[in-house]
């Protein structure tokens, strides 16, 4: 909330309290002059509560030390004295004779105005307070997330694209007409992962032709590429889903699982049903790999969707003695 917000308001609202609090008594006692000394007055109190909200309270809040805060409120009440004697004489209130008593009664008068006034301003303090750390803790998250974001770009796994050039540059030695179509591949998975990723959301299919164009370099290096496909299930065009949260669990299976084994294919599967999402994969330990590091990025996207999908996703992780799987149920937005 910005500041000409904040104070439109505060205007408004204590227009709101002194038009009511006013009027009711003046109409009960047709009094105008009634009216015109409560105008008077509230101006005096709503003085009062703005020293304690922006001068006395945040003093306290920046020492923490209670006598000074409770010396400035019998300082304003030394000061509100004469004045509420004068605002009462105005209007007749304040009458001739017994000065002592009504000085008495106005100093203690202006002790019970403070005692209600000084709550409500500190309690309003500390709303505003908790507002603001509540939006700061907001704004700090959604830096975080983007941090995060980038720190998972920045793992790209590195051996990955040095392979997948290694395999285009033997395409190109062999003549080969896959060559253009992987590096075709390979720009299109840059450009995406560079320029298109950037935003709180992606659209779901782009994310899945992501993943495609991934399989289709990996199953350059694979001697059995059939073996790693994969199946979709669901319409994709209405969904999104926060960008490269998936990528992790695919590149994961690269790194860990025995590819080039006829007999074991690579389960990867993703079902789309209304805004439910279901990502499994299942595959084969490569046990001549060995890697303790747990995955590329995993414990990032686990971050991330507890801090997206709150309360909106599970995710199991499992792992035998030969195999390794994922399951991820998430609610799209």
């Amino acid at each position: 909330m910005n500041k000409r917000v904040l104070i439109t308001l505060h205007i408004a609202f204590w227009l709101l309290v002194a038009v009511i609090a006013a009027l009711a008594p003046a109409l009960a006692r047709n009094n105008g002059q009634f009216l015109s000394y409560w105008m008077v007055a509230f101006l005096f109190y709503l003085t009062n509560f703005y020293a304690n909200l922006c001068i006395i309270f945040p003093r306290w809040m920046k020492t923490r030390q209670l006598w000074p805060m409770l010396l400035s409120w019998l300082g304003l009440m030394i000061i509100d004295t004469p004045i509420i004697i004068f605002i009462n004489s105005l209007f007749g209130v304040y009458q001739a004779g017994d000065y002592w008593y009504k000085t008495v009664k106005f100093f203690f008068h202006s002790g019970w105005i403070l005692s209600m006034l000084l709550p409500v301003s500190i309690g309003y303090q500390f709303a505003l307070d908790w507002f603001r750390n509540d939006r700061l803790r907001r704004q700090l998250e959604n830096q975080q997330l983007k941090t995060e974001l980038a720190f998972l770009k920045s793992q790209i796994n590195p051996h990955f694209f040095f392979n997948t050039l290694n395999s285009i540059y033997i395409l190109a030695y062999q003549q080969s007409d896959k060559t253009a179509d992987a590096v075709m591949r390979l720009s299109d998975m840059m450009q995406y992962m560079l320029y298109e990723s950037n935003g709180e959301q992606v659209p779901l299919h782009k994310e899945v032709a992501y993943i495609e164009q991934l399989i289709a370099l990996q199953q350059l290096r694979m001697l059995y590429p059939d073996n790693l496909q994969l199946h979709v299930e669901g319409a994709l065009p209405d969904i999104t889903i926060a960008p490269l949260l998936l990528i992790p669990f695919v590149e994961n299976v690269f790194k860990h699982a025995a590819l080039n084994e006829p007999n074991e294919k690579v389960s990867l599967q993703l079902q789309v049903s209304d805004r439910h999402l279901t990502f499994h994969c299942r595959n084969k330990i490569n046990q001549d790999h060995k890697d303790s590091t747990g995955g590329i990025g995993l414990s990032n996207v686990k971050r991330r969707l507890g801090l997206l999908y709150p309360g909106k996703h599970t995710l199991d992780i499992s792992t035998t003695p030969t195999h390794y799987m994922v399951t991820l149920v998430l609610t799209t937005h």
